[in-house]
């Protein structure tokens, strides 16, 4: 069975079921045993771990094997598997046997009491004997022999793959210690139900939270639990698919109706379609019909048995393709802008064709939002609604490659998201002409609340994010990460960051962090306004291009680390308030055609080394010169330059006057925005996807 994707559809009818009776079993199995355990916390990672734990108190080797036939996606990071650790302890060392949402499987160790966790897919990847650090598993199996412990997946129960396997070099823990099924919402005040089954090798029997919690997390134990599982779809057309439930336990009824739900990305509601009556377990198979071209639509097996049990698989999604009639279009306008979003090192998009669905967003809600960029496979997501998105304090985090986001589509005034940040976990993603305002979320110094505006995550590559405002981050308003290759940031409004607010750290007014080994960064067209520091901050071992940038108001503006290389050029810096030189610290840099207004600061300092030529350059960036950039930066920066809102108009009237001050808070520039909710169709063509993007693109700009 795949992974559980847990997205969200909407009604469509549905036409005929056939049945394939005793095809796994000629009677009816023993009935199973299924184990729900519900957790909250903010995660199982770092120093310390907030969970819901059903446990066994085991003394020296084991071997445990559990299926995970459902986990509830509260969060890519959301877990459950199987654990040891030494004590009950929050910040206690510990090995666990991961899977996320997606279904992936990989392992995770803390090699001492209140030490930093580490993974096969982060800190730990020399350990993995998987590529990549995980592996598509439902069934976990986790053994120990002495001082070494053995992670492995399989998808039968029968053929198992090895994840990793560490020793006492890695994590030593005392015979006595333990051991069961972990679950996190990685969502504080969220619980996350993850359904397992199958369990062998420990009889748990007590249950507790682990951790700041927030809300009390718990276990349900059912016995004589029938059981369907949902499988893929085939013959996948425009406007159909034949889907598939597979019941491999009755749970000792004589008999179950069997159905398929089913929505499309990303509505409420499910569908049902007709049932029809199996005697025994085995397979069934509904066609859908009437189905949407170019759409993404969840659908789930159900069962009802004659004893009254309801049993639900999990979700899968499937996406039809469009109608195009082949006919070959261009990529339509550039940008209004003199720097395309197509000017970076990064390939906007390249997989967005005629045939790759649409997901329409239709109330400017964090459920909705969620739902349409969370799919797993090419999505391009469009508005049909204006407004505020509140994330409620929640990262909204894209999981999966190949997203493209295009905030141009949304009716006047446009997507704002605030109380969260954007994260890109992903590859090959598009954000373009959405604005995201964190803020503090009246929230106190104590509440760890942190956010950053946009940001990629370490390790991607091939992103884009172009046209877009953010302010009012706690940590940084727009940066890219560690390890990430080929990112574009262009033409966005990087501004009013909070200087003291809830980090931890106490002042924090912060613009963009490039990554330590974030190669061909592109920044370009970009205004940072009323950032203290970090304008950009490259760290060590970047490659980044700054072309065409406004900063003002700023105390620190290009800060290089040892081993960088950058090409600076026909930036406009104003209003420096220290008299550190503009581009400081180690590096080798060249520095060309830059000026500097409203102070006398060195252009370059010290410890930078001056190169003759450019050391990377994208191939069709043409730099505009430094006496025009404030002008043009002015007119095109930030999301919908054409339909710009009151607090994006308030920020560059100040850049233009040489006004504005640093802020501790959102309310003290008017607070949270409150934007008309407004809604129109949107229709995507058939043919010449792509160049209609960059016409609605250019629509706003």
């Amino acid at each position: 069975m795949a992974h559980d994707r847990r997205s969200f559809l909407r009604t469509v009818s549905a036409g005929s079921l056939g049945l394939t009776a005793a095809t796994l079993f000629s009677g009816a199995a023993a009935a199973a045993t299924i184990i729900t355990v519900r957790g909250g916390g903010a995660d199982i990672w770092s120093t310390e771990d907030a969970f819901h734990f059903y446990h066994d108190e085991v003394s020296g080797d084991f071997d445990v094997r559990v299926r995970n036939t459902a986990l509830e996606d509260t969060d890519p990071n959301a877990k459950t598997g199987i654990m040891v650790r030494e004590s009950l302890d929050p910040a206690a060392k510990n090995v666990m046997l991961r899977r996320t949402p997606n279904g992936e499987a990989s392992l995770q160790w803390r090699p001492a009491d209140g030490a930093e966790t580490v993974s096969t897919t982060s800190g730990g990847e020399d350990e993995s004997e998987v590529a990549g650090g995980s592996l598509a598993a439902e069934w976990l199996r986790l053994r120990r022999d002495g001082d070494v412990f053995e992670a492995y997946g399989s998808s039968d129960g029968d053929d198992w793959t090895l994840i990793a396997d560490i020793d006492a070099t890695h994590v030593e823990l005392s015979d006595r210690a333990y051991v069961g099924l972990p679950v996190t919402s990685h969502n504080v005040g969220e619980l996350c139900t993850a359904e397992l089954r199958d369990l062998t090798g420990i009889e748990p029997a007590a249950n507790r939270d682990i951790g700041d919690v927030e809300i009390a997390g718990g276990v349900d134990v059912e016995e004589g639990v029938p059981f369907v599982t949902t499988g893929d779809a085939a013959d996948v057309t425009a406007t159909g698919a034949t889907v598939r439930g597979d019941v491999t336990d009755l749970g000792g009824a004589d008999s179950a109706d069997c159905y398929v739900e089913y929505r499309e990305v990303p509505t409420e509601s499910w569908t049902r379609t007709a049932a029809r009556t199996l005697e025994a377990p085995g397979e069934f198979r509904v066609r859908l019909d009437d189905l949407t071209s170019r759409r993404y639509y969840e659908y789930r097996a159900v069962i009802e048995t004659s004893d009254g049990d309801v049993a639900v698989g999990s979700s899968e999604t499937v996406g039809t393709p469009g109608r195009s009639n082949g006919r070959t279009t261009d990529d339509g306008p550039s940008s209004a802008s003199r720097v395309d979003l197509a000017d970076g090192f990064a390939d906007p998009a390249p997989w967005v064709d005629d045939d790759t669905p649409i997901i329409k967003v239709t109330e400017p809600t964090r459920r909705q939002l969620s739902a349409a960029v969370g799919v797993d496979g090419p999505r391009l997501v469009v508005f049909e609604t204006s407004g505020v998105i509140d994330l409620q304090e929640q990262r909204l985090t894209v999981p999966t490659d190949e997203l493209y986001l295009a905030g141009q589509t949304a009716p006047s005034p446009g997507i704002t998201l605030v109380r969260g940040d954007l994260w890109i976990d992903a590859s090959d993603c598009v954000v373009q002409h959405v604005r995201v305002r964190p803020g503090d979320a009246n929230l106190t110094a104590e509440s760890d609340w942190e956010p950053d505006g946009i940001r990629t995550e370490d390790g991607t590559e091939n992103n884009v994010i172009d046209h877009c405002t953010t302010t009012w981050a706690v940590d940084e308003n727009l940066s890219v990460g560690y390890d990430t290759a080929n990112t574009t940031v262009s033409n966005c409004l990087i501004a009013e960051p909070l200087q003291d607010a809830t980090h931890h750290k106490g002042d924090h007014g912060y613009g963009s962090l490039i990554g330590d080994g974030a190669e061909t960064v592109a920044l370009a067209g970009n205004i940072w306004a009323h950032n203290y520091d970090r304008n950009p901050r490259l760290k060590e071992g970047t490659r980044t291009v700054v072309a065409n940038n406004v900063v003002s108001h700023y105390s620190d503006g290009i800060w290089m680390d040892p081993d960088t290389k950058a090409s600076i050029e026909s930036n406009a810096f104003r209003r420096s308030v220290s008299d550190q030189p503009t581009v400081f610290g180690d590096g080798d840099a060249s520095v060309e055609d830059n000026v500097l207004a409203d102070a006398d600061n060195p252009m370059v300092g010290d410890g930078i080394t001056r190169l003759d030529s450019r050391p990377l350059w994208p191939a069709t960036l043409d730099a505009i010169g430094s006496a025009d950039v404030v002008d043009h930066n002015l007119a095109n920066a930030g999301a919908r330059p054409a339909d710009r809102t009151a607090h994006d108009e308030r920020i560059l009237a100040s850049v233009r006057a040489g006004e504005g001050s640093y802020i501790d808070s959102q309310e003290e520039v008017g607070g949270y925005p409150d934007l008309e909710r407004n809604t129109r169709p949107v229709n995507v063509p058939q043919n010449g996807t792509r160049a209609w993007l960059r016409a609605k693109a250019r629509s706003v700009e």
